[in-house]
Protein backbone atom coordinates (compact mmCIF):
# COMPACT_ATOMS: atom_id res chain seq x y z
CA UNK A 1 0.00 0.00 0.00
CA UNK A 2 1.71 3.53 -1.19
CA UNK A 3 0.98 6.13 1.76
CA UNK A 4 0.39 9.41 0.45
CA UNK A 5 3.66 12.34 0.65
CA UNK A 6 1.47 14.66 2.80
CA UNK A 7 0.73 11.32 5.08
CA UNK A 8 4.53 10.94 5.78
CA UNK A 9 4.77 14.31 5.73
CA UNK A 10 2.29 14.69 8.92
CA UNK A 11 3.89 11.82 10.67
CA UNK A 12 7.46 13.12 10.56
CA UNK A 13 6.84 15.78 11.49
CA UNK A 14 4.50 15.08 14.10
CA UNK A 15 7.18 12.41 15.41
CA UNK A 16 10.17 15.43 15.12
CA UNK A 17 8.03 17.48 17.03
CA UNK A 18 7.82 14.65 19.88
CA UNK A 19 11.07 13.63 19.66
CA UNK A 20 12.39 17.89 19.47
CA UNK A 21 10.06 18.86 22.50
CA UNK A 22 10.84 15.88 24.86
CA UNK A 23 14.64 16.95 24.81
CA UNK A 24 15.04 20.11 23.99
CA UNK A 25 12.16 20.30 27.49
CA UNK A 26 14.63 18.57 29.28
CA UNK A 27 17.70 20.62 27.94
CA UNK A 28 16.06 23.81 28.66
CA UNK A 29 15.12 22.68 32.10
CA UNK A 30 18.63 21.27 32.72
CA UNK A 31 20.52 24.96 30.95
CA UNK A 32 18.16 26.82 33.35
CA UNK A 33 19.15 25.47 36.45
CA UNK A 34 23.12 25.40 34.83
CA UNK A 35 22.75 28.85 33.47
CA UNK A 36 21.55 29.94 37.15
CA UNK A 37 24.68 28.45 38.47
CA UNK A 38 26.67 29.97 35.98
CA UNK A 39 25.05 33.48 36.58
CA UNK A 40 25.66 33.06 40.15
CA UNK A 41 28.98 31.76 39.89
CA UNK A 42 29.64 34.75 37.75
CA UNK A 43 27.53 37.58 39.91
CA UNK A 44 29.90 35.59 42.83
CA UNK A 45 33.10 35.98 40.82
CA UNK A 46 32.18 40.01 39.60
CA UNK A 47 31.29 40.91 43.38
CA UNK A 48 34.29 39.22 45.31
CA UNK A 49 36.36 41.66 42.68
CA UNK A 50 34.17 44.82 43.38
CA UNK A 51 34.16 44.86 46.53
CA UNK A 52 37.90 43.59 46.54
CA UNK A 53 38.57 46.61 45.01
CA UNK A 54 36.74 48.78 47.60
CA UNK A 55 38.88 47.06 50.32
CA UNK A 56 41.45 48.13 48.42
CA UNK A 57 40.67 51.51 47.58
CA UNK A 58 39.98 52.24 51.15
CA UNK A 59 43.44 50.87 52.34
CA UNK A 60 45.27 52.48 49.44
CA UNK A 61 43.69 56.24 50.72
CA UNK A 62 45.16 54.99 54.01
CA UNK A 63 48.43 54.30 52.62
CA UNK A 64 48.64 57.54 50.91
CA UNK A 65 48.12 59.16 54.00
CA UNK A 66 51.44 57.54 55.54
CA UNK A 67 53.32 58.62 52.21
CA UNK A 68 52.83 61.49 52.46
CA UNK A 69 53.70 61.54 56.51
CA UNK A 70 56.95 59.22 55.20
CA UNK A 71 57.66 62.32 53.00
CA UNK A 72 58.22 64.93 56.28
CA UNK A 73 59.49 61.72 58.33
CA UNK A 74 62.95 61.89 56.24
CA UNK A 75 63.91 65.06 56.70
CA UNK A 76 63.60 64.88 60.43
CA UNK A 77 66.29 63.96 63.22
CA UNK A 78 64.39 65.54 66.55
CA UNK A 79 61.80 62.91 68.39
CA UNK A 80 59.89 65.23 69.68
CA UNK A 81 59.44 66.67 66.19
CA UNK A 82 58.86 63.46 65.05
CA UNK A 83 56.52 62.29 68.15
CA UNK A 84 54.95 65.68 66.86
CA UNK A 85 54.13 65.18 63.50
CA UNK A 86 52.81 61.72 64.43
CA UNK A 87 50.27 62.52 66.34
CA UNK A 88 49.04 65.03 64.12
CA UNK A 89 48.55 62.71 61.07
CA UNK A 90 47.11 60.29 64.27
CA UNK A 91 44.57 62.79 65.25
CA UNK A 92 43.38 63.90 61.56
CA UNK A 93 42.48 60.24 60.56
CA UNK A 94 40.27 58.50 63.26
CA UNK A 95 40.63 55.40 61.25
CA UNK A 96 44.15 54.69 62.71
CA UNK A 97 44.70 53.62 66.51
CA UNK A 98 48.13 55.70 66.02
CA UNK A 99 51.14 55.80 63.92
CA UNK A 100 54.19 54.80 65.13
CA UNK A 101 58.11 53.93 64.11
CA UNK A 102 59.87 51.01 64.83
CA UNK A 103 63.52 51.54 64.50
CA UNK A 104 66.60 49.09 64.21
CA UNK A 105 68.23 49.95 67.79
CA UNK A 106 64.72 48.49 69.53
CA UNK A 107 63.54 52.32 69.95
CA UNK A 108 59.68 52.73 69.75
CA UNK A 109 57.97 56.14 68.49
CA UNK A 110 54.68 56.15 69.37
CA UNK A 111 52.38 59.10 68.33
CA UNK A 112 50.89 59.70 71.99
CA UNK A 113 53.87 58.83 73.69
CA UNK A 114 53.54 55.15 73.96
CA UNK A 115 56.89 53.43 75.88
CA UNK A 116 56.49 49.29 75.71
CA UNK A 117 58.29 47.57 78.48
CA UNK A 118 61.81 46.00 78.56
CA UNK A 119 60.58 43.01 77.00
CA UNK A 120 59.19 44.16 74.15
CA UNK A 121 60.91 43.45 71.25
CA UNK A 122 60.57 46.05 68.23
CA UNK A 123 62.08 44.00 65.56
CA UNK A 124 59.66 40.63 66.21
CA UNK A 125 56.79 42.91 66.07
CA UNK A 126 54.63 41.27 62.85
CA UNK A 127 54.39 45.20 61.07
CA UNK A 128 58.38 44.86 61.65
CA UNK A 129 58.87 42.17 59.97
CA UNK A 130 56.89 42.40 56.93
CA UNK A 131 57.35 46.01 56.04
CA UNK A 132 61.43 46.14 56.47
CA UNK A 133 63.32 46.76 53.35
CA UNK A 134 59.53 47.23 51.69
CA UNK A 135 59.08 50.81 49.73
CA UNK A 136 55.46 49.92 49.09
CA UNK A 137 53.01 49.64 51.67
CA UNK A 138 52.12 46.48 53.04
CA UNK A 139 48.92 45.53 55.53
CA UNK A 140 49.99 42.48 58.05
CA UNK A 141 48.02 39.71 59.65
CA UNK A 142 45.85 40.34 62.65
CA UNK A 143 47.89 40.55 65.92
CA UNK A 144 46.83 41.89 69.25
CA UNK A 145 48.45 45.55 70.07
CA UNK A 146 50.01 45.76 73.22
CA UNK A 147 48.85 48.79 74.18
CA UNK A 148 45.02 48.81 73.48
CA UNK A 149 44.67 45.16 74.20
CA UNK A 150 42.76 44.61 71.13
CA UNK A 151 42.88 42.89 67.94
CA UNK A 152 44.23 44.82 64.93
CA UNK A 153 45.71 45.18 61.72
CA UNK A 154 48.52 47.38 60.53
CA UNK A 155 49.95 49.21 57.15
CA UNK A 156 53.73 49.66 57.18
CA UNK A 157 56.60 50.48 55.10
CA UNK A 158 60.34 50.72 55.44
CA UNK A 159 61.69 54.11 56.56
CA UNK A 160 65.05 55.83 57.22
CA UNK A 161 65.22 58.16 59.89
CA UNK A 162 68.22 59.84 61.61
CA UNK A 163 70.72 57.44 59.80
CA UNK A 164 68.43 54.55 61.32
CA UNK A 165 66.58 51.55 59.03
CA UNK A 166 63.10 51.52 60.55
CA UNK A 167 59.45 50.54 59.80
CA UNK A 168 56.76 53.20 60.04
CA UNK A 169 53.05 51.64 60.80
CA UNK A 170 49.22 52.32 61.61
CA UNK A 171 47.23 50.69 63.79
CA UNK A 172 43.49 50.05 62.19
CA UNK A 173 40.58 48.60 64.29
CA UNK A 174 39.44 45.63 62.35
CA UNK A 175 35.70 46.93 63.62
CA UNK A 176 36.29 49.42 60.92
CA UNK A 177 36.47 46.55 58.26
CA UNK A 178 33.73 44.27 59.82
CA UNK A 179 31.38 47.42 59.00
CA UNK A 180 32.91 47.47 55.34
CA UNK A 181 32.13 43.54 55.10
CA UNK A 182 28.79 43.49 56.80
CA UNK A 183 27.53 45.55 53.40
CA UNK A 184 28.29 42.91 51.28
CA UNK A 185 25.31 41.09 49.80
CA UNK A 186 25.41 37.97 48.18
CA UNK A 187 21.79 36.19 47.79
CA UNK A 188 19.31 36.06 50.68
CA UNK A 189 21.27 34.08 53.03
CA UNK A 190 24.86 34.38 52.02
CA UNK A 191 28.08 36.21 53.58
CA UNK A 192 31.36 37.82 53.22
CA UNK A 193 34.37 36.78 55.02
CA UNK A 194 37.62 38.79 54.71
CA UNK A 195 41.03 36.71 55.24
CA UNK A 196 44.89 38.49 56.08
CA UNK A 197 47.54 36.83 54.78
CA UNK A 198 48.22 33.94 57.20
CA UNK A 199 44.71 32.98 55.89
CA UNK A 200 43.71 34.28 59.84
CA UNK A 201 39.92 35.76 59.79
CA UNK A 202 39.75 39.34 59.96
CA UNK A 203 36.10 39.76 59.97
CA UNK A 204 33.21 37.85 59.02
CA UNK A 205 29.43 37.35 59.78
CA UNK A 206 28.48 37.06 63.68
CA UNK A 207 26.53 33.52 63.02
CA UNK A 208 29.09 30.99 64.50
CA UNK A 209 27.16 28.26 62.19
CA UNK A 210 27.71 30.15 59.31
CA UNK A 211 31.87 30.46 60.49
CA UNK A 212 32.00 26.80 60.93
CA UNK A 213 30.37 26.67 57.33
CA UNK A 214 33.04 28.80 55.86
CA UNK A 215 35.82 26.77 57.50
CA UNK A 216 34.57 23.74 56.47
CA UNK A 217 34.41 25.07 52.70
CA UNK A 218 37.59 26.40 52.92
CA UNK A 219 39.37 23.10 54.66
CA UNK A 220 37.78 21.27 51.76
CA UNK A 221 38.85 23.94 49.14
CA UNK A 222 42.40 23.60 50.03
CA UNK A 223 42.10 19.60 50.19
CA UNK A 224 41.12 19.66 46.78
CA UNK A 225 44.11 21.80 45.64
CA UNK A 226 42.02 24.81 44.38
CA UNK A 227 44.77 28.07 43.37
CA UNK A 228 43.31 30.97 45.46
CA UNK A 229 45.39 33.77 43.05
CA UNK A 230 43.02 35.10 40.36
CA UNK A 231 39.01 35.90 41.13
CA UNK A 232 37.38 32.46 40.84
CA UNK A 233 34.11 31.07 41.85
CA UNK A 234 33.67 27.42 42.88
CA UNK A 235 30.60 25.04 43.21
CA UNK A 236 30.86 23.16 46.83
CA UNK A 237 29.03 20.20 48.10
CA UNK A 238 28.38 20.23 52.26
CA UNK A 239 26.35 18.13 54.36
CA UNK A 240 23.82 17.41 51.11
CA UNK A 241 24.13 21.53 50.42
CA UNK A 242 25.37 22.69 47.27
CA UNK A 243 27.41 26.55 48.35
CA UNK A 244 28.58 28.61 45.58
CA UNK A 245 31.96 29.76 46.45
CA UNK A 246 33.39 33.10 45.21
CA UNK A 247 37.21 34.41 46.14
CA UNK A 248 39.51 37.76 45.06
CA UNK A 249 42.56 38.68 45.90
CA UNK A 250 43.12 42.07 47.31
CA UNK A 251 46.27 42.52 45.65
CA UNK A 252 48.78 44.45 47.02
CA UNK A 253 47.97 44.10 50.40
CA UNK A 254 47.44 39.70 50.48
CA UNK A 255 44.14 39.89 51.62
CA UNK A 256 41.92 37.17 50.82
CA UNK A 257 37.74 38.20 50.26
CA UNK A 258 35.35 35.16 50.28
CA UNK A 259 31.62 35.49 49.22
CA UNK A 260 29.51 32.21 50.50
CA UNK A 261 26.03 31.24 49.81
CA UNK A 262 23.78 28.33 49.10
CA UNK A 263 23.00 27.43 46.02
CA UNK A 264 19.33 27.45 46.39
CA UNK A 265 19.47 31.50 46.64
CA UNK A 266 19.90 31.50 43.36
CA UNK A 267 17.88 28.32 41.60
CA UNK A 268 14.69 29.22 43.02
CA UNK A 269 13.15 30.94 40.50
CA UNK A 270 14.34 28.12 38.03
CA UNK A 271 12.71 25.19 39.94
CA UNK A 272 9.68 27.43 39.12
CA UNK A 273 10.55 27.71 35.67
CA UNK A 274 10.81 23.77 34.98
CA UNK A 275 6.85 23.48 35.82
CA UNK A 276 6.03 25.83 32.77
CA UNK A 277 8.51 24.73 30.85
CA UNK A 278 6.48 21.60 30.45
CA UNK A 279 3.39 22.90 29.99
CA UNK A 280 4.45 24.94 27.51
CA UNK A 281 5.98 21.59 25.40
CA UNK A 282 2.43 20.02 25.33
CA UNK A 283 0.94 22.69 24.35
CA UNK A 284 4.14 23.83 21.53
CA UNK A 285 3.27 19.80 20.17
CA UNK A 286 -0.17 20.15 19.66
CA UNK A 287 -0.17 23.20 17.63
CA UNK A 288 2.43 21.65 15.52
CA UNK A 289 0.28 18.54 14.56
CA UNK A 290 -2.49 21.09 13.81
CA UNK A 291 -0.71 23.31 11.68
CA UNK A 292 1.57 20.27 10.20
CA UNK A 293 -1.98 18.62 9.06
CA UNK A 294 -2.80 22.01 7.07
CA UNK A 295 0.72 22.26 5.62
CA UNK A 296 1.17 18.73 4.83
CA UNK A 297 -1.92 19.20 2.34
CA UNK A 298 -0.64 22.20 0.39
CA UNK A 299 2.83 20.78 0.53
CA UNK A 300 2.34 17.16 -1.26
CA UNK A 301 1.31 17.91 -4.44
CA UNK A 302 3.76 20.60 -5.96
CA UNK A 303 6.39 18.49 -4.37
CA UNK A 304 5.15 15.75 -5.89
CA UNK A 305 5.22 16.85 -8.67
CA UNK A 306 9.07 18.53 -7.84
CA UNK A 307 10.19 15.65 -7.41
CA UNK A 308 9.33 13.62 -10.49
CA UNK A 309 10.95 16.88 -12.55
CA UNK A 310 14.17 15.94 -10.70
CA UNK A 311 14.00 12.19 -11.45
CA UNK A 312 14.22 13.15 -14.73
CA UNK A 313 16.77 15.56 -14.58
CA UNK A 314 18.85 13.13 -12.54
CA UNK A 315 18.33 9.97 -15.30
CA UNK A 316 20.07 12.47 -18.01
CA UNK A 317 17.06 13.98 -19.26
CA UNK A 318 17.48 17.75 -19.96
CA UNK A 319 15.10 18.49 -22.47
CA UNK A 320 11.80 18.16 -20.70
CA UNK A 321 11.07 21.94 -18.65
CA UNK A 322 9.45 21.83 -15.43
CA UNK A 323 6.21 24.05 -15.13
CA UNK A 324 4.82 23.78 -11.91
CA UNK A 325 1.80 26.86 -11.32
CA UNK A 326 2.00 27.58 -7.78
CA UNK A 327 1.92 31.46 -6.25
CA UNK A 328 4.74 30.44 -3.64
CA UNK A 329 8.21 29.35 -3.14
CA UNK A 330 7.88 26.05 -5.00
CA UNK A 331 6.52 28.06 -8.11
CA UNK A 332 9.65 30.17 -8.01
CA UNK A 333 11.72 26.67 -7.11
CA UNK A 334 10.31 25.41 -10.24
CA UNK A 335 11.61 28.13 -12.34
CA UNK A 336 14.66 27.45 -10.79
CA UNK A 337 15.26 23.91 -11.23
CA UNK A 338 13.57 24.60 -15.11
CA UNK A 339 16.82 27.57 -15.42
CA UNK A 340 19.09 24.81 -14.03
CA UNK A 341 18.27 22.36 -15.95
CA UNK A 342 19.18 24.72 -19.10
CA UNK A 343 22.42 25.86 -17.48
CA UNK A 344 23.07 22.15 -16.89
CA UNK A 345 22.41 21.12 -20.73
CA UNK A 346 24.69 24.30 -21.53
CA UNK A 347 27.24 23.33 -19.11
CA UNK A 348 27.58 19.83 -19.94
CA UNK A 349 27.94 20.68 -23.56
CA UNK A 350 30.93 22.39 -22.54
CA UNK A 351 32.28 20.56 -20.52
CA UNK A 352 33.46 18.29 -23.04
CA UNK A 353 35.61 21.23 -25.10
CA UNK A 354 36.61 22.54 -21.65
CA UNK A 355 38.30 18.98 -20.64
CA UNK A 356 39.75 18.58 -23.59
CA UNK A 357 41.77 22.04 -23.16
CA UNK A 358 42.56 20.92 -19.20
CA UNK A 359 44.32 17.80 -20.24
CA UNK A 360 46.35 19.56 -22.78
CA UNK A 361 47.38 21.84 -20.44
CA UNK A 362 47.94 19.77 -17.46
CA UNK A 363 49.92 17.61 -19.68
CA UNK A 364 52.34 20.78 -20.63
CA UNK A 365 52.65 21.78 -17.14
CA UNK A 366 53.71 17.93 -15.94
CA UNK A 367 56.09 18.49 -18.41
CA UNK A 368 57.37 21.72 -17.46
CA UNK A 369 57.37 20.86 -13.74
CA UNK A 370 59.52 17.74 -15.04
CA UNK A 371 62.23 19.39 -16.78
CA UNK A 372 62.30 22.13 -14.00
CA UNK A 373 63.10 18.76 -11.65
CA UNK A 374 65.26 17.71 -13.77
CA UNK A 375 67.32 20.58 -14.47
CA UNK A 376 67.85 21.67 -10.48
CA UNK A 377 69.04 18.35 -9.97
CA UNK A 378 71.65 18.37 -12.48
CA UNK A 379 72.58 22.13 -11.22
CA UNK A 380 72.91 20.30 -7.70
CA UNK A 381 74.93 17.40 -9.08
CA UNK A 382 77.58 19.59 -11.07
CA UNK A 383 77.68 21.86 -8.01
CA UNK A 384 78.13 18.52 -5.44
CA UNK A 385 81.08 17.09 -7.74
CA UNK A 386 82.93 20.63 -8.14
CA UNK A 387 82.79 21.24 -4.50
CA UNK A 388 83.33 17.24 -3.74
CA UNK A 389 86.77 17.28 -5.61
CA UNK A 390 88.93 20.38 -3.75
CA UNK A 391 86.94 18.91 -0.88
CA UNK A 392 88.63 15.85 -1.04
CA UNK A 393 92.24 17.24 -1.48
CA UNK A 394 92.01 19.71 1.50
CA UNK A 395 91.24 16.77 3.94
CA UNK A 396 94.00 14.70 2.13
CA UNK A 397 96.11 17.84 2.72
CA UNK A 398 94.95 18.56 6.38
CA UNK A 399 95.48 14.74 7.70
CA UNK A 400 98.86 14.58 6.36
CA UNK A 401 99.67 17.69 8.34
CA UNK A 402 97.98 16.80 11.35
CA UNK A 403 99.28 13.31 11.44
CA UNK A 404 102.99 14.57 10.81
CA UNK A 405 103.42 12.63 7.61
CA UNK A 406 104.64 15.39 5.98
CA UNK A 407 108.54 16.60 5.92
CA UNK A 408 108.70 20.58 7.34
CA UNK A 409 110.08 21.81 4.66
CA UNK A 410 106.81 20.81 2.54
CA UNK A 411 104.01 21.68 5.33
CA UNK A 412 104.64 25.11 3.21
CA UNK A 413 103.75 23.72 0.27
CA UNK A 414 100.91 21.76 1.49
CA UNK A 415 98.98 25.00 3.24
CA UNK A 416 99.39 26.25 -0.13
CA UNK A 417 97.52 23.64 -2.44
CA UNK A 418 94.97 23.67 1.18
CA UNK A 419 94.54 27.57 0.64
CA UNK A 420 94.23 26.75 -3.17
CA UNK A 421 91.47 24.22 -2.88
CA UNK A 422 89.32 26.61 -0.73
CA UNK A 423 89.96 29.95 -3.04
CA UNK A 424 88.55 27.30 -5.95
CA UNK A 425 85.28 26.49 -3.40
CA UNK A 426 84.86 29.97 -2.72
CA UNK A 427 85.27 31.32 -6.45
CA UNK A 428 82.76 28.44 -7.67
CA UNK A 429 80.47 29.52 -4.59
CA UNK A 430 80.96 33.01 -5.33
CA UNK A 431 80.45 32.83 -8.86
CA UNK A 432 76.69 30.99 -8.83
CA UNK A 433 75.57 33.62 -6.02
CA UNK A 434 76.62 36.09 -8.52
CA UNK A 435 75.44 34.80 -11.76
CA UNK A 436 71.70 33.86 -9.34
CA UNK A 437 71.70 37.46 -7.79
CA UNK A 438 72.35 38.91 -11.32
CA UNK A 439 69.82 37.25 -13.24
CA UNK A 440 66.74 37.96 -10.18
CA UNK A 441 67.96 41.47 -9.82
CA UNK A 442 68.94 43.06 -13.42
CA UNK A 443 69.62 46.57 -13.24
CA UNK A 444 71.70 48.24 -15.97
CA UNK A 445 73.12 51.75 -16.01
CA UNK A 446 72.70 52.42 -19.89
CA UNK A 447 75.34 54.73 -21.53
CA UNK A 448 75.31 56.11 -25.03
CA UNK A 449 78.44 55.39 -27.32
CA UNK A 450 78.85 55.52 -30.40
CA UNK A 451 78.09 52.10 -32.77
CA UNK A 452 82.16 52.43 -34.02
CA UNK A 453 83.08 52.50 -30.43
CA UNK A 454 80.57 49.74 -30.00
CA UNK A 455 81.98 47.67 -32.58
CA UNK A 456 85.67 48.12 -30.97
CA UNK A 457 84.70 47.10 -27.72
CA UNK A 458 83.23 43.73 -28.99
CA UNK A 459 85.72 43.31 -31.05
CA UNK A 460 88.53 43.69 -28.70
CA UNK A 461 86.95 41.94 -26.11
CA UNK A 462 86.38 38.38 -27.97
CA UNK A 463 89.76 38.37 -29.64
CA UNK A 464 90.75 38.61 -25.97
CA UNK A 465 88.73 35.65 -25.09
CA UNK A 466 89.28 33.62 -27.88
CA UNK A 467 93.45 34.08 -27.93
CA UNK A 468 93.71 31.03 -25.62
CA UNK A 469 91.05 28.97 -26.35
CA UNK A 470 92.63 27.44 -29.42
CA UNK A 471 89.67 28.70 -32.10
CA UNK A 472 90.02 30.24 -35.56
CA UNK A 473 88.14 34.10 -34.77
CA UNK A 474 86.48 34.83 -38.48
CA UNK A 475 85.25 38.21 -38.14
CA UNK A 476 82.39 39.37 -40.14
CA UNK A 477 81.87 43.37 -39.53
CA UNK A 478 79.60 45.17 -41.67
CA UNK A 479 81.55 48.53 -42.83
CA UNK A 480 78.51 50.57 -42.63
CA UNK A 481 79.19 49.79 -38.56
CA UNK A 482 81.96 51.98 -38.58
CA UNK A 483 81.10 54.86 -40.39
CA UNK A 484 77.93 55.37 -38.98
CA UNK A 485 77.51 58.26 -36.59
CA UNK A 486 74.27 56.76 -34.43
CA UNK A 487 74.19 55.90 -30.96
CA UNK A 488 73.57 52.78 -28.83
CA UNK A 489 72.74 52.87 -25.12
CA UNK A 490 74.70 50.16 -23.63
CA UNK A 491 75.70 48.96 -19.86
CA UNK A 492 79.12 48.08 -21.07
CA UNK A 493 79.97 45.56 -17.69
CA UNK A 494 76.86 43.74 -18.53
CA UNK A 495 77.12 43.59 -22.60
CA UNK A 496 80.52 42.24 -21.89
CA UNK A 497 78.91 39.29 -19.79
CA UNK A 498 76.51 38.69 -22.58
CA UNK A 499 79.29 38.39 -25.07
CA UNK A 500 81.75 36.22 -22.49
CA UNK A 501 78.77 33.65 -21.85
CA UNK A 502 78.00 33.42 -26.23
CA UNK A 503 82.13 32.69 -26.58
CA UNK A 504 82.31 30.04 -23.61
CA UNK A 505 79.29 28.38 -24.93
CA UNK A 506 80.56 28.52 -28.45
CA UNK A 507 84.25 27.39 -27.26
CA UNK A 508 82.11 24.78 -25.28
CA UNK A 509 80.35 22.94 -27.81
CA UNK A 510 83.01 23.16 -30.47
CA UNK A 511 86.13 21.20 -30.85
CA UNK A 512 89.46 22.36 -31.05
CA UNK A 513 90.81 24.61 -34.31
CA UNK A 514 87.40 24.79 -35.59
CA UNK A 515 86.05 28.92 -36.91
CA UNK A 516 84.38 30.60 -34.24
CA UNK A 517 82.41 33.43 -36.18
CA UNK A 518 81.82 37.22 -35.05
CA UNK A 519 79.17 38.87 -36.93
CA UNK A 520 78.16 42.62 -36.16
CA UNK A 521 75.77 44.80 -38.52
CA UNK A 522 73.08 47.26 -39.25
CA UNK A 523 69.66 44.88 -39.46
CA UNK A 524 66.15 46.89 -39.79
CA UNK A 525 67.41 49.98 -38.06
CA UNK A 526 68.87 47.63 -34.91
CA UNK A 527 72.10 46.50 -34.52
CA UNK A 528 72.65 43.12 -34.42
CA UNK A 529 75.83 41.12 -32.37
CA UNK A 530 76.12 37.55 -32.98
CA UNK A 531 78.43 34.82 -32.38
CA UNK A 532 78.30 31.54 -34.51
CA UNK A 533 80.15 27.84 -34.26
CA UNK A 534 80.49 25.02 -35.99
CA UNK A 535 80.04 22.48 -33.13
CA UNK A 536 77.55 20.28 -32.01
CA UNK A 537 74.59 22.29 -32.21
CA UNK A 538 71.17 21.94 -30.23
CA UNK A 539 67.49 19.38 -31.15
CA UNK A 540 65.42 21.58 -31.98
CA UNK A 541 63.14 20.14 -29.34
CA UNK A 542 65.31 21.48 -26.95
CA UNK A 543 65.63 25.10 -28.33
CA UNK A 544 62.86 26.56 -26.49
CA UNK A 545 64.35 25.40 -23.39
CA UNK A 546 67.43 26.78 -23.24
CA UNK A 547 66.73 30.05 -21.91
CA UNK A 548 65.26 28.63 -18.79
CA UNK A 549 67.22 28.47 -15.27
CA UNK A 550 69.51 25.62 -14.76
CA UNK A 551 68.57 23.91 -18.08
CA UNK A 552 71.48 22.10 -19.75
CA UNK A 553 71.25 20.58 -22.98
CA UNK A 554 71.63 16.38 -23.13
CA UNK A 555 75.36 15.49 -22.79
CA UNK A 556 76.25 18.88 -21.84
CA UNK A 557 78.64 17.81 -18.66
CA UNK A 558 79.98 21.70 -18.22
CA UNK A 559 78.39 24.88 -16.55
CA UNK A 560 75.32 24.91 -14.31
CA UNK A 561 72.90 25.97 -17.16
CA UNK A 562 72.62 30.00 -15.87
CA UNK A 563 74.76 31.20 -19.08
CA UNK A 564 71.97 32.11 -21.54
CA UNK A 565 69.37 32.48 -19.11
CA UNK A 566 71.32 36.20 -17.82
CA UNK A 567 72.16 36.97 -21.56
CA UNK A 568 68.13 37.08 -21.97
CA UNK A 569 67.44 39.16 -19.09
CA UNK A 570 69.87 41.37 -19.85
CA UNK A 571 69.27 42.03 -22.91
CA UNK A 572 65.49 42.41 -22.13
CA UNK A 573 66.97 45.28 -19.91
CA UNK A 574 68.35 46.59 -22.58
CA UNK A 575 64.85 46.64 -24.67
CA UNK A 576 66.64 44.48 -26.92
CA UNK A 577 65.96 40.85 -28.83
CA UNK A 578 67.30 37.62 -28.27
CA UNK A 579 68.04 35.70 -31.70
CA UNK A 580 69.33 31.92 -30.85
CA UNK A 581 69.46 29.73 -34.20
CA UNK A 582 70.91 26.10 -34.39
CA UNK A 583 71.04 22.66 -36.26
CA UNK A 584 72.27 19.74 -34.30
CA UNK A 585 75.51 18.42 -35.85
CA UNK A 586 76.04 21.77 -38.01
CA UNK A 587 76.63 24.47 -35.28
CA UNK A 588 74.75 27.35 -32.88
CA UNK A 589 74.27 31.52 -33.84
CA UNK A 590 73.63 32.88 -30.79
CA UNK A 591 73.38 36.89 -30.34
CA UNK A 592 71.09 40.17 -29.99
CA UNK A 593 69.47 43.07 -31.33
CA UNK A 594 69.85 46.27 -29.93
CA UNK A 595 67.71 49.26 -30.88
CA UNK A 596 69.60 52.37 -32.66
CA UNK A 597 69.12 55.98 -31.52
CA UNK A 598 69.77 58.29 -34.32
Amino acid sequence: MTIKIRTKLLMIMLMIAIITAIPVTLLSMDLLIKSSKATAMDFGKTSAYYNSEIIKTWLTEKSKILVGLKSQLISKNNYEEITALLRSYSEINPDFISIFVGLENNEMIDAYGWEPDQSYDVTLRPWYQKAMNQDAYVTTSVYRDFNKKVNVTAIASSVEIAGLEGVIAANIYVDYIVEIIDDIKYGDHGFAVLLDDNLNLITGPKDTDKLVVFHSIFDKLQADGKVLEAPEAFEVELAGVDYIAAYSSIEGYDWKLFLLAPLSDFTQSAAAMRERIMYISVITVLLIFMIDFYLSRSLSRPIEALISSVSRIAKGNLDTRINIRTQDEIGDLSIELDKMRSNLKQIFESLKYESSIINMNSQNLIQHLEETRQGTSRFLSMLSHDIKTPITLIKGYSKALSMDMVDPYKAKAYVERIQYRTDQIENIVTDILDNTYEANNIHVNLKEIKISDYVNMILYNTENYLSNQKRALVIQIDPMCCEDESVVAVDLTKIQRVINNLLSNAVKFSVEDSEIELIIRLSEGRLLTCIRDYGIGIKEEEQEKIFNMFYKSDGTQKGYGLGLYINKAIIEAHDGEILFESSFGEGTASGYFLNIKA
